[in-house]
């Protein structure tokens, strides 16, 4: 596809733009490693609760949704959903603590809440962990995106578009630090959200609006009436019987409730906690958490939906399916060829009467493929950009190309710097070389990030779907969140409770992935074959027996190495020996304003979600009672703010 000279003056502007921040940033941010990672603790609310939802905002986000909804329907975006009550339960509860502790990474923490030889093995291997791994497979899928962006853009092959993002990402995110990525990400949340709401309201216009999209359910094929449900459909039998529980409503079952609570961000992902330690003080911290969940649950969601609706109504699903068992002998872009046991090869075209719209093939010489067999079809987390060429006028695809360029780079630089964080504090400065000067500490985090991104290259070069690798995220670390919400609550939990359950779900989550099992947990595992939210259901399990076996095995720890933590943190919960010791008398943090907080958070988010969804489809009934429970969510969190949030910054 050829760009107007327009649109390369618009993402030529916003990529000089975000090279000079990064130039004028890179001095201030090489003062010293607080300044490189922690902009000095100096940040106000609004500037990192925006810089964290535009992180999250990556370029792959929209691609993924895209997905979701074409493939399963809106339903689907529970699986994301759901972490809204992970963002409340942060935001009253563990953003005040984070930021009391005043640590850098969520390694740290382990040396100051458990203290001894396990607390500093702890440290060490979440270290290793989170700088060579966790955010190396999220720099993965994001270049994975960036991939399937440049290829319906600029049809360029898939090493050189990941080539290209390297590049780009390798020129900005070294220079500035923490610094660079919070003031660029005030840009690109602004160029985002303008785009994303300027392509779902021509891509909605285009295709009839709300009449449009009950003609396509109308008309049947891709769009049925279920895509555009909220909440999946159940089977014809009572909740008690096997056959309500449908895949969908399985899914949707341990989306509510399992994965928020067992989730390794129960307490803070990587980048909040990042963030919060970054604020001026305790409630800036805790708002800036409730900012950027506001923004991400509440206001972003819809337009991307409605792009994938739209996108079904012009984009219909095609497949190619071969006529015969047998081998895969040939795959090129436009033909695959079978050859059966007897008779000829069956030579099966892979075209479409769109250029930019048509299958891709699935298989690789040498598959086996059954009759009837998939053997290629179109990729769904692609019609995202697809609609973008088709619907963007001149100068406004410039400016949405350039907003995922934006979003590209801010969660490339976030999370390289996220990386460089864990390995520079809990690594390197930590056990290789403690005792070195500021800038030389800086200058690693800089070659740190290039070996980083070349980890992520790598790995992207060797996947297709951002759907199945996020899937697969969520529950490597799943068995881990019911631990760190007791290492604040329970005095008990030691360093070794930690170390298992993280062992625990990482094995649990590889072996499964890895090795085929003929599963059999019903609707969890249809066809035998363990689903998304099976595996997550079984690293739970698993991880969570061992961290509960290690706990008791371990017997008590000693109080007295626990006294430091509870005097710097205040942490509430079952800490009563601990508390004895330390002769606390500052007064605990209430619990009923934490509970206020959080129930009227997830009020405000979802009655807002839900009420905006009534009025862009068209329905019709609760939305009124949809508003009102938004409002009085507004106001219990305003309430529980008054009684939670340290006032006089």
């Amino acid at each position: 596809m050829k760009l107007h000279l327009v649109d390369w003056l618009v993402i030529g502007v916003y990529l000089a733009t975000a090279l000079v921040i990064g130039l004028v940033l890179s001095k201030r941010a090489g003062k010293s490693v607080d300044q490189f990672f922690l902009t000095g603790r100096s940040l106000p609310w609004w500037i990192a609760g925006t810089s964290m939802v535009a992180t999250s905002f990556a370029a792959d986000t929209p691609l993924l949704i895209t997905g979701w909804v074409r493939d399963h329907g809106i339903w689907m975006n529970w699986a994301w959903w759901c972490y809204a009550a992970t963002g409340m339960f942060g935001t009253f509860l563990f953003a005040r603590w984070w930021r009391r502790g005043e640590v850098m990474t969520k390694a740290e923490v382990a040396e100051l809440r458990y203290g001894g030889r396990g607390a500093v093995v702890l440290r060490g291997t979440l270290g290793v962990l989170h700088s060579a791994f966790t955010n190396v497979m999220i720099l993965c899928w994001v270049m994975l995106a960036a991939v399937k962006i440049i290829a319906v853009l600029f049809d360029f092959p898939k090493e050189v578009g990941v080539a290209l993002a390297a590049t780009l990402a390798v020129s900005y995110s070294a220079l500035s630090g923490i610094w660079g990525v919070v003031v660029t990400d005030l840009i690109q949340f602004a160029m985002a959200l303008v785009g994303a709401f300027a392509l779902a309201f021509l891509a909605y216009g285009a295709v009839g609006g709300q009449a449009g999209l009950a003609e396509a359910v109308a008309a049947g094929g891709s769009f049925t009436a279920d895509t555009l449900r909220v909440l999946p459909v159940a089977g014809d039998g009572g909740v008690f019987d096997a056959s309500f529980w449908t895949a969908s409503i399985t899914a949707f079952a341990v989306y509510l409730g399992v994965s928020w609570w067992a989730a390794e961000s129960i307490d803070g992902s990587g980048v909040a906690v990042q963030r919060i330690s970054a604020t001026k003080d305790e409630r800036h911290g805790m708002l800036a958490y409730l900012w950027f969940n506001i923004l991400h649950y509440a206001v972003r969601p819809w337009p991307w939906i409605v792009v994938a609706l739209a996108s079904l109504v012009v984009l219909p699903h095609l497949e190619v399916r071969s006529p015969v068992a047998g081998t895969v002998t040939e795959v090129r872009p436009d033909l695959v060829v079978v050859q059966p046991e007897e008779g000829e090869a069956q030579r099966l075209p892979v075209t479409s009467e769109a250029d930019d719209w048509r299958p891709e093939p699935k298989v690789q010489v040498d598959d086996t493929v059954k009759k009837d067999g998939l053997v290629a079809r179109t990729d769904s987390e692609k019609a995202y950009v697809v609609m973008m060429t088709r619907y963007l006028p001149v100068g406004l695809l410039g400016l949405v190309i350039a907003s995922l360029l934006a979003a590209f780079m801010s969660t490339i630089d976030t999370h390289v710097n996220l990386s460089s964080a864990f390995f520079v504090n809990d690594v390197y400065r930590r056990f290789l070389v403690p005792a070195a000067s500021d800038k030389h500490y800086v200058r690693v985090a800089r070659i740190t990030s290039f070996v980083v991104l070349a980890l992520a290259c790598g790995l992207a070069l060797s996947m297709d779907s951002i759907g199945k690798l996020f899937l697969f995220f969520l529950s490597f670390l799943a068995g881990v969140g019911p631990v760190y919400i007791l290492r604040w609550l329970w005095w008990r939990v030691r360093a070794t409770t930690e170390l298992v359950a993280m062992v625990a779900s990482c094995t649990t989550s590889l072996l499964i992935t890895l090795v085929e099992f003929e599963w059999s947990l019903g609707s969890l595992s249809p066809d035998g074959v363990l689903s998304a939210p099976g595996r997550m259901i079984v690293v739970v399990v698993v991880s969570l027996l061992c961290a509960l076996a290690a706990t008791f095995l371990a017997g008590k720890p000693d109080p007295a190495t626990l006294v430091a933590f509870y005097r710097k943190v205040r942490p509430a919960g079952w800490w009563g020996p601990v508390r004895a010791l330390a002769g606390a008398t500052a007064p605990r943090d209430p619990l009923a304003p934490v509970v206020v907080g959080i129930v009227g958070g997830l009020a405000l988010i979802f009655g807002v979600l839900f009420a905006t969804g009534d009025l862009i489809l068209g329905s019709s009934g609760a939305t009124v009672w949809k508003v009102l429970l938004g409002v009085a969510g507004a106001a219990a969190v305003g309430w529980s703010l008054g009684r939670t949030a340290p006032t006089g910054s």
